[in-house]
């Protein structure tokens, strides 16, 4: 099972409408190509965690990457897992807020790839999730 993590910024003012029409669309379409993952919005700052096949997941990050509603795309963590981290959810959302951001320890460099070992990265996820 391959993934990958990143982080961009909105290139729109993403209010509530508009995110429930990406998550639609991102939902639609990963179920079509097997994808599962989580994506949080915060700040207008994204972060999300992709995962499926190699092949499909690095056609959707290719079409992430070049999606004008992202900007500053930047990969945080990209490799292979035993089994999916996400299996039921074709695309899990949490739209959180800087005060429970303050929170969680290496908030301040989601914009900087990763040194974090993948179980320490995946715990952050699921801290956020929670």
């Amino acid at each position: 099972m391959f993934f990958i993590i990143y982080t961009s910024y909105a290139a729109i003012d993403f209010n509530e409408e508009l995110l429930k029409v990406l998550l639609i669309q991102s939902r639609d379409r990963n179920k079509k190509i097997n994808i599962t993952g989580m994506l949080f919005y915060f700040d207008s700052t994204f972060i999300q965690l992709i995962e499926g096949e190699e092949a499909g997941v690095k056609l959707l990050y290719h079409d992430i990457c070049n999606d004008t509603r992202h900007k500053r795309v930047v990969t945080l963590k990209q490799g292979e897992r035993t089994e999916r981290y996400f299996e039921d959810w074709s695309m899990g959302f949490k739209s959180i807020n800087n005060n429970e951001l303050i929170k969680v320890e290496a908030y301040r460099n989601l914009q900087t790839p990763t040194k974090l070992n993948d179980s320490a990265f995946f715990n952050l996820l699921k801290l956020i999730a929670a």
